[in-house]
């Protein structure tokens, strides 16, 4: 299996909702890519697992991304 380079998607923002076990794992591939990610889980568990991602409720404010991933 290839590795994609770590600049993949260097500046691009990605919103992630949902991080069960894809979610989880998209964002944390994305943020390896060079993507800057907010992710977002209505679960508390699931957002105290995220670990060092950026949590972001993707509903309240204003947040631009280029692609969002739902989960």
């Amino acid at each position: 299996m290839s590795t994609f380079p770590p600049s993949l998607f260097s500046g691009r923002r990605f919103a992630v909702r949902g991080l069960g076990r894809n979610g989880l794992a998209a964002a944390r591939a994305l943020r390896a890519m060079g993507a800057v990610v907010a992710a977002w889980d209505d679960s508390e568990a699931a957002r105290a697992a995220a670990g060092d991602l950026t949590l972001r409720d993707l509903t309240a404010g204003s947040f631009a991304f280029d692609a969002l991933v739902l989960s």
